[in-house]
């Protein structure tokens, strides 16, 4: 389920901190494991998976520990791990009715509320299970941008930093998604029409 970003962004450790102490694997999977998780989740799709991914960052994180030089902030840097894994899990996961009997799954198994009627629940659902059918349909760099800057309500210029691309990029990238987000969603709307 796509949650409402936070209201207020996780402290992010300043890099001249002791680095023995602001690559505590613990403390940092307080701090940004939230983020993470929900930008797995909007970037691969819900499921189990996302959990194994997340757990697979943090994993390589504390085995590269080591290597990370500090030139740019931890979250940036748990970022980048994270999305590389995101991407090969793209790669070898495309199976589309996979990704809906997951969705149908975690949806109806747990997000009944009481005090919501059937229909409306049904209407809720079938509007999330569009959303994450959408972006699954775009491709993982415009899916990365869309997700960072309309879901996570990150700036241009952070997207820019995480990604590894321009701020220009970003932009054209984002245009890109929203007008293929919006044409999705209305050849999706029409087909429901006619049928």
């Amino acid at each position: 389920m796509i949650e409402a970003r936070p209201q207020s962004s996780p402290k992010i450790l300043p890099i001249d901190q002791d680095r023995s102490a602001s690559l505590d694997i613990g403390n940092l999977f307080q701090l940004h494991g939230p983020f993470l998780g929900r930008v797995i989740q909007r970037m691969c799709g819900p499921g189990d998976h996302v959990d194994d991914i997340l757990q697979d960052s943090f994993i390589t994180a504390y085995r590269r520990r080591e290597s990370f030089a500090g030139r740019a902030q931890v979250r940036t840097w748990l970022y980048a791990i994270a999305a590389n894994l995101c991407r090969r899990h793209q790669r070898s996961h495309r199976r589309q009715e996979s990704f809906r009997a997951r969705l149908a799954r975690e949806h109806f198994a747990g997000l009944s509320n009481s005090c919501e009627t059937p229909e409306k629940y049904y209407q809720r659902t079938e509007r999330l299970a569009l959303v994450h059918e959408t972006l699954a349909l775009l491709s993982f760099k415009q899916r990365e941008v869309f997700t960072l800057y309309e879901l996570e309500g990150m700036e241009g210029a952070a997207i820019a930093e995480v990604t590894g691309v321009s701020v220009g990029t970003v932009w054209t990238r984002l245009k890109a998604a929203r007008k293929n987000f919006r044409r999705l969603v209305r050849r999706r709307l029409a087909k429901e029409k006619t049928e």
